[in-house]
């Protein structure tokens, strides 16, 4: 029996839905699915079981899922915080000067609502390919997950199928996951990444534009061995390592992001969520787009 409608708040007539289950999966046959939309949420055209990703912002239950929230803070101090930008300023003789500025201001402070970073996964089900949910629990305390999952699954298909994992056994083979595209190995100058960051940052307005070209350049004059960019639910973030110093540096498009700076194995870092690799107890330095910055991460990145 298939669930349908455009969202829910409580699982009321999910609950009627899935009757007795308490372990079950939401699943979609892939023949039920358009090829576009596949490739929308991030997929390959030819899909095995086993592939799985964080789906692509399509609206808002997916962007919650790949990027979380921001809550200002109003009821907290405001506090100074440092932000870059291009502009452009006049000299005494009235001659125009641009290029890339850091200024402090007092903002109040944001605290940041994690991404569940819930998964889409391709899987087998008697002989047949099925795109689902993870696992759920049906269980009262984890209400609130089931919730979003199921408006994840909504946003994305309109309607899905309520497998009892228990009575229907539903296979589930290793996974692969498909977060990151990476370049062939070999050091990677920015004439070789430059194209590639331009290619992302098409969205952008100009100026920010010139802000991420400016962090790219900066870091790729550091002779990385890879480029690793992300697909899907990491869209907008970039690896870059230097494996005989055993680091490797996250940076991506978002302006108020931090770079962080990891002293562990690239194929460990690949395989967390965005919110695993922020908080995770891997070594790692956080570096804030201040004015050192650049300083900041060579001395990362040399160990110096």
């Amino acid at each position: 029996m298939k669930f349908s409608g455009k969202s829910v708040r409580t699982l009321t007539k999910f609950m009627k839905v899935a009757g007795s289950a308490i372990r079950v999966r939401l699943a979609v046959n892939l023949l039920n699915i358009p090829q576009e939309r596949l490739l929308e949420l991030g997929f390959d055209e030819n899909l095995i079981a086993g592939d799985y990703l964080i789906p692509t912002v399509l609206g808002k239950y997916t962007g919650f899922n790949a990027n979380g929230d921001i809550k200002v803070r109003k009821d907290l101090p405001l506090e100074p915080e440092s932000v870059m930008f291009y502009g452009s300023s006049r000299d005494w003789h009235g001659g125009i000067h641009s290029g890339i500025r850091t200024r402090t201001m007092n903002k109040y402070p944001r605290e940041n609502i994690p991404a569940p970073s819930e998964t889409f996964e391709i899987i087998a089900l008697n002989g047949a390919l099925f795109l689902s949910s993870s696992e759920l629990n049906l269980d009262d305390k984890d209400e609130t997950r089931n919730v979003h999952v199921t408006n994840v699954m909504l946003e994305c298909f309109s309607e899905f199928e309520i497998y009892d994992v228990q009575k229907e056994k539903i296979i589930g083979p290793k996974l692969k996951r498909l977060q990151w595209d990476i370049l062939p190995p070999g050091e990677c100058p920015w004439d070789k990444a430059k194209p590639i960051v331009l290619k992302r940052a098409e969205h952008l307005e100009e100026k920010d534009k010139r802000v991420i070209e400016h962090r790219m350049k900066i870091i790729s004059r550091r002779k990385p061995d890879f480029l690793a960019t992300g697909r899907a639910g990491f869209s907008g973030y970039f690896v870059y390592g230097f494996k005989d110093q055993d680091v490797y540096v996250l940076e991506s498009m978002e302006l108020d992001n931090a770079i962080y700076v990891f002293n562990s194995e690239w194929e460990k870092i690949s395989q967390l969520t965005k919110n695993q690799i922020i908080n995770s107890d891997l070594p790692h330095d956080r570096i804030i787009h201040n004015k050192k910055w650049n300083l900041s991460v060579g001395r990362a990145i040399s160990g110096k």
